[in-house]
C-alpha cells in the first residue's frame, strides 16, 4: 500500500527489495577513483560494435545481464523493464531489451532516468502491478556528443563549462519478496519515493547542464533528510568526507570554483534524489 505523506512524499508500506544491481562503465570511468567498485569495465568504448549507439546498447545489456546474475534470476522472471538513455526515442535502451520478451516502458528522464525508473518501479511493485521488474539507464560520451553537442569527427572545441557525459550503464532488480538463493543479501529496500519538480533559473549556457539541474537537487535535499526514516546517511557522509564522487562530476572549470561545491554534493552524491534506499531492520 502506498501512503502519501505531505504533498510530495510517498511511503511504501511493503518496501520492495533490491534483489540485484550492477554497473558497467567505459575505459575512462574505470580509470577513475571509483574504478574498482564497478562490476564491469570495458576495454574500449566501441564495445565491439560498429556505432556508438550500438556500443551504448551493449553496455546497458551488460549491466542488465550482470544485475540478473547477481539476483540469480532469469530474464523471463521479470514482469517489466523500465529503461532509458539520452538518445532519440531511447534507442539504446530499446535495442538492449529488444529480445528480452518482457514488457518495456521507456523512461525519458535524461539525467534522472535511473532515479525515475527506481521510483516508478518501487510504486509498481508496491501496488502489485509487478512482482519483479528491472530499472536501467545508460549514457555514452560519444553518442551523447553526437546527440546534443557536436559529433566527435566534427572537431569542435569544447566550452569551459561543458560536462563530460559518462560512458556507463546501471541496472537494478526490484521485487516484492527476497530471492532465497540470491547472490546478494536483500537488506536494501525502497521505503519512500519523492518525485522532483522542474525549477527554471534561467541558465542560458546550453553546455552547462549541471547548473541547470542543480537548483532542484538543492531544493530536494531538505525533504530527503526530513522525510526519510532510515536514509543511508553513513554512506553519504563517507563520500562527502572523502570527495570520491567529485572528480567524476566536475569539469576543470568547476574544480576551481568552490562556490559550486554545494550543488555538486547534491547532484553527485544524491543523484538518485527521488527515492530512498534504506537498510532493512528486522
Amino acid at each position: 500500500m502506498i501512503k502519501r505523506i505531505g504533498k510530495r512524499t510517498l511511503a511504501l508500506e511493503n518496501r520492495p527489495y533490491l534483489l540485484g544491481h550492477a554497473a558497467a562503465v567505459g575505459k575512462k570511468e574505470g580509470e577513475g577513483p571509483l574504478g574498482e567498485r564497478f562490476d564491469y569495465v570495458a576495454k574500449n568504448d566501441r564495445m565491439g560494435q560498429r556505432s556508438w549507439e550500438l556500443a551504448e546498447s551493449e553496455l546497458q545489456k551488460t549491466a542488465i545481464r550482470l544485475a540478473l546474475r547477481k539476483a540469480t534470476l532469469p530474464e523471463r522472471s521479470l514482469d517489466l523493464i523500465l529503461a532509458g538513455d539520452l538518445l532519440n526515442q531511447c534507442i539504446g535502451s530499446f535495442l538492449a531489451s529488444m529480445h528480452a520478451n518482457v514488457p518495456y516502458l521507456g523512461q525519458y528522464g535524461a539525467c534522472s532516468t535511473m532515479a525515475q525508473g527506481l521510483a516508478l518501479g518501487g510504486c509498481l511493485v508496491e501496488s502489485g502491478a509487478a512482482d519483479r521488474l528491472l530499472a536501467a539507464a545508460s549514457s555514452h560520451f560519444c553518442s551523447a556528443e553526437r546527440q546534443y553537442r557536436f559529433p566527435l569527427a566534427y572537431g569542435g572545441q569544447r566550452t569551459p563549462t561543458a560536462q563530460w557525459t559518462a560512458t556507463a550503464a546501471g541496472a537494478a532488480v526490484l521485487g516484492s519478496e527476497p530471492v532465497p538463493n540470491g547472490a546478494e543479501p536483500c537488506d536494501v529496500r525502497v521505503t519512500h519515493v519523492l518525485f522532483g519538480k522542474m525549477v527554471e533559473m534561467g541558465v542560458k549556457d546550453a553546455a552547462n547542464m549541471g547548473a541547470a539541474m542543480a537548483p532542484e537537487d538543492v531544493n530536494l535535499d531538505p525533504y530527503i533528510f526530513k522525510r526519510a526514516e532510515r536514509c543511508v546517511l553513513q554512506k553519504i557522509r563517507y563520500y562527502h568526507n572523502h570527495s570520491l564522487v567529485f572528480p567524476l562530476e566536475r569539469t576543470e572549470t568547476e574544480n576551481r570554483q568552490s562556490h559550486l561545491i554545494p550543488y555538486l554534493i547534491s547532484s553527485g552524491i544524491l543523484s538518485a534524489q527521488m527515492f530512498f534506499l534504506s537498510k532493512h531492520r528486522r
